[in-house]
């Protein structure tokens, strides 16, 4: 049987982005047609990102903005994740957060009805995401909290983050130095975690069935889809830069680039376009 003929039976994709359609400014290889082809197809899709630097408004405009279709209804980030987490916990919405992140997180969590605080006295619960522009005095504050006793969540454990000059620090690094500091493990939300991936199948309106998580980690996307039994697609373009070993976290099928998904999808469906049905009598 051919490599990745289960791929005519896929009725909706969970994709990545970072590292998958484009690294820093840099688009990848055949990301463009790719989507095409899955419009073309009528394969419903959403994007699932572990970024929670930018809200969905803001997310959907930049890949709009990068030739690629979004609205802010298609995207699932690990802002929106932590809210809507936080939101079933809470449902008051009374929580008072200190937050270390950057505008995305800050502007989803106050939609939600959330109110941000910048002291560790009157924080509730501290929420930590990536922070570009992080400093010692906001790292003290969420210590001074967490060492209270309150709860501690991460938007995500991404310890790096693919730009075109290379790996750069993520949040899962800022999350290790709180760590150590506060002697207390986050409850994390983004991938590997379920409820990104709840959030992101809901918003697509499929169960776990015929469903392929495409990404370039094996410890997030692969690992966080294959838990809920989806399948999967490791995309050497970003943070794993060769075919893995054999192992739990191995994925169902590993390419290149978009591209060769893309020519490998293509031949699935071919001989199902083909068939001829039969006639009656």
């Amino acid at each position: 049987m051919s490599r990745g003929h289960w791929l005519r039976e896929v009725r909706g994709v969970l994709l990545d982005v970072d590292g998958v359609l484009y690294r820093g400014r840099e688009i990848l290889p055949g990301a463009h047609a790719f989507l095409q082809f899955l419009a073309a197809e009528g394969v419903p899709f959403v994007y699932v990102t572990n970024n929670s630097t930018l809200s969905p408004e803001a997310y959907a405009e930049r890949l709009t903005r990068l030739g690629f279709p979004a609205t802010p209804a298609q995207v699932v980030g690990s802002a929106e994740a932590t809210a809507h987490l936080l939101k079933q916990t809470y449902p008051s919405n009374a929580l008072r957060l200190l937050v270390i992140g950057e505008t995305g997180l800050f502007e989803t969590l106050q939609r939600y009805g959330f109110t941000l605080v910048d002291d560790a006295a009157s924080a509730d619960a501290v929420v930590v995401g990536l922070d570009r522009r992080l400093s010692y005095a906001r790292l003290a504050e969420a210590t001074y909290a967490l060492r209270r006793g309150v709860p501690f969540y991460g938007t995500n454990p991404d310890r790096t983050f693919p730009t075109e000059r290379g790996l750069a620090p993520g949040a899962g690094a800022i999350l290790a130095l709180l760590q150590a500091a506060s002697d207390r493990d986050p409850q994390l939300v983004g991938k590997p975690e379920r409820p990104i991936f709840e959030l992101a199948l809901e918003r697509l309106g499929l169960s776990q069935g015929p469903v392929v998580m495409i990404g370039d980690r094996l410890d997030t996307d692969i690992l966080g889809a294959k838990r809920l039994g989806l399948r999967t697609v490791l995309v050497l373009t970003g943070v794993t830069p060769e075919v893995p070993p054999p192992g739990p976290q191995s994925p169902d099928l590993t390419v290149a680039t978009l591209q060769e998904l893309h020519a490998l999808w293509q031949q699935a469906i071919m001989p199902a376009k083909d068939e001829v049905p039969p006639t009656g009598g």
